[in-house]
């Protein structure tokens, strides 16, 4: 019975308690940069993200690192309750890896199979001469290039538009979307979603949202955090759009167009499924008209919860890690009060 206390108990403090802790401390974190920077969300947007995945990344990634060290010739916990010979570690610890990867991949699962449905590509008359019709738009217009080698039109019933695919990224359009926009509006909006493709957001929209998945107080506590980094990427690529050429108007047009469709359709289509986010957009859409947008830098969003793993996944190889003998400690004290009650 005790064999279990890790792997069982253990996974009920990571998830009940550890990173619901984490999550708190990042929603403290983003309140502070939310009163010192109100209305500049894209200067510390890299901070942000890393804040939204990483209170829920980096405890994972550590413990398991750790799990991983003892159970692969480090040294092992001193409370293990089954007596080992020397050297061996004790196989709580490897279940309670096996467990935390468990959950990790169960979560990541999903976004990986609906991408995979998303882009099955139509070969129908309308989706070649929609190809065909993009093709042409897109000639003279450098920065479409990689888009168009990565372009699936879809079936009526996919959404409209949208960019997905976690590790190689295709735009999908669909068939009905493409035949009501102009060629002004279809030009801005696949400008718009070649900016989501240069930087790899389908990977880091499904990270975030990974990660608020797993964390039980996620949701509630970096729900509205993660709708306003959204919110500030959706008006980044909207700005990188006028810059690249697309005009402001026909690109509010494209937007419009997008929430005609169902909101299941429409969730990743442009990410105008929000009245109030709508209003937003096309407000600043309509402000370029009169005042061409100024450039802002790119924000390596990715690369801040990258190094953030790359050092929890390391340093409990490199310093006497305590966290992991400390939980073993408490699972098996919380599993010997369970059991005598």
């Amino acid at each position: 019975m005790m064999e279990a206390a890790l792997p069982l108990l253990g996974t009920a403090i990571i998830f009940g308690l550890i990173l619901p802790a984490a999550a708190l401390v990042a929603r403290g974190a983003l309140w502070l940069l939310n009163r010192h920077q109100p209305l500049e969300l894209n200067r510390l947007g890299a901070l942000r993200y890393a804040l939204l995945v990483g209170s829920t990344a980096i405890p994972l990634a550590w413990f398991i690192s750790a799990c991983v060290y003892q159970v692969g010739g480090g040294t092992p916990a001193g409370v293990c309750v089954v007596p080992d010979p020397p050297g061996v570690p004790c196989p709580e610890v490897a279940a309670l890896a096996g467990v935390l990867l468990l959950f990790v991949a169960a979560t990541a699962c999903p976004p990986l199979s609906a991408a995979r449905r998303a882009l099955r590509a139509t070969d129908s008359r309308e989706a070649l001469a929609v190809r065909s019709r993009i093709v042409q738009l897109a000639q003279g217009h450098t920065d479409l290039t990689a888009l168009l080698r990565r372009l699936v039109v879809v079936g009526d019933g996919q959404a409209p538009i949208a960019t997905l695919g976690l590790f190689r990224p295709h735009v999908t359009i669909s068939t009905a979307f493409a035949d009501q926009l102009d060629d002004g509006a279809l030009l801005a909006a696949l400008k718009h979603e070649a900016q989501h493709l240069r930087d790899r957001d389908p990977l880091r929209y499904a990270l975030a949202w990974w990660a608020l998945t797993l964390n039980p107080l996620g949701r509630w506590l970096l729900g509205p955090e993660l709708r306003r980094w959204i919110l500030t990427r959706e008006t980044h690529c909207d700005r990188e759009a006028v810059l690249s050429g697309a005009s402001p108007a026909a690109l509010a047009h494209a937007l419009i167009e997008a929430t005609r469709f169902s909101n299941a359709q429409a969730c990743a289509a442009l990410r105008a499924t929000d009245a109030r986010v709508l209003r937003l957009r096309v407000g600043l859409l309509m402000a370029y008209e009169d005042r061409r947008p100024l450039r802002w830098k790119r924000v390596p969003a990715l690369s801040f919860v990258v190094c953030g793993l790359l050092v929890a996944l390391v340093m409990p190889h490199v310093v006497e890690d305590g966290a992991l003998d400390a939980l073993h400690r408490t699972a098996e004290k919380a599993g010997t009060f369970l059991a005598g009650r």
